[in-house]
């Protein structure tokens, strides 16, 4: 029985390779770099494959987060200043540009106030961006907020340049 089964596998192995000749094989379009010189290189950076790599979209999500910018504040203030309305300007335009996702604005505050003014003062900044892009056109349905007050500072320290990072709102991109 042992001998029939080897016998049987040989003859499939050898009938399966019997019919490929060197000279039947055919050139693949896909593995081919002249066949693909009609395509754009715009259209190469949307679609799934790009350099023999597949791009998810978690890739993409990342490609957005890296375009979009924070938003910094002043010392115990939600006002947007001119330089942050410009900058939020922008940001929205890209939004407004590009689906596929969504945007957390979380708002942040330096370590100086106590846990609950601070939630409430990052939230206060949330929402002034929030107010900002949604008057700008965005859907409210791509935007949500949250506060963090001073519990995740961006950068550590003390000191004045440190105090001022940590005075924000991050746009961060979720899924749809």
């Amino acid at each position: 029985m042992k001998k029939a089964a080897l016998f049987l596998m040989c003859c499939l192995i050898v009938g399966v390779g019997a019919g490929c000749r060197p000279d039947d094989v055919i050139d693949d379009p896909d593995t081919d770099p002249d066949s693909l010189a009609f395509i754009n290189d715009d259209t190469l950076n949307v679609g799934v494959w790009v350099d023999d790599t597949v791009v998810t979209y978690a890739d993409q999500l990342a490609d957005h987060q890296l375009v979009l910018n924070d938003v910094f504040f002043d010392y115990n203030s939600e006002d947007l200043s001119p330089e942050m309305l410009q900058a939020l300007m922008t940001d929205a335009d890209y939004v407004l540009n590009n689906q596929g996702f969504r945007l957390l604005l979380e708002g942040h505050c330096d370590a100086r106030g106590t846990v609950d003014y601070n939630l409430a003062l990052g939230e206060r900044r949330a929402q002034s961006v929030y107010d900002y892009l949604s008057n700008y056109g965005i859907p409210s349905s791509r935007i949500e907020t949250v506060s963090y007050g001073k519990e995740r500072p961006f950068v550590s320290g003390e000191d004045d340049w440190a105090l001022s990072q940590n005075r924000r709102v991050h746009l961060r991109v979720l899924p749809e």
